[in-house]
């Protein structure tokens, strides 16, 4: 946890066992091929070389994966009556009754509907925070 002020210190430091992170994958790899007397750009040579192989279904496939990944997958855009002024039980309905006239799709209904919910546990814990703050004010506590 830190210390005063929310700070770590050469005296305030996390005590026991400490997980320690290893190395990154791709660092293991350059290792292992560091250990092989191989280098990066040979494994790469290698990898070009066999994807030229017509018996080798792996080195092709991965070469044009990586020259040109498939593109990821977008909801649709979506346009339906929609009043951001109502209240957040009125804008579900709103979606809801989209939905069911198949202007949106069911998945992207239930992506709105979260975050409208998302978007109220927001203002929910900001409005707890404020209100704790005033009331710590009120009682003459110090964050400190």
């Amino acid at each position: 946890m830190a210390g005063k002020g929310g700070r770590f210190t050469s005296e305030n430091q996390p005590k026991g066992d400490r997980k320690v992170r290893g190395k990154d994958k791709r660092t293991l790899i350059i290792d292992a091929l560091i250990r092989q007397n191989e280098s990066e750009e040979s494994f790469y040579d290698m990898l070009v070389t066999r994807a030229f192989n017509p018996e080798d279904n792996f080195a092709a496939k991965e070469i044009l994966l990586r020259l040109h990944p498939l593109k990821k997958a977008v909801l649709p855009l979506v346009n339906f009556d929609f009043d951001p002024k109502l209240s957040p039980k009125d804008q579900a309905s709103q979606v809801l009754e989209a939905a069911a006239k198949g202007e949106v799709f069911p998945d992207v209904a239930v992506i709105f509907i979260n975050a409208i919910s998302s978007m109220l546990k927001i203002e929910e814990v900001t409005e707890l925070r404020k209100e704790v703050e005033e009331i710590k004010k009120m009682l003459g506590i110090d964050n400190g």
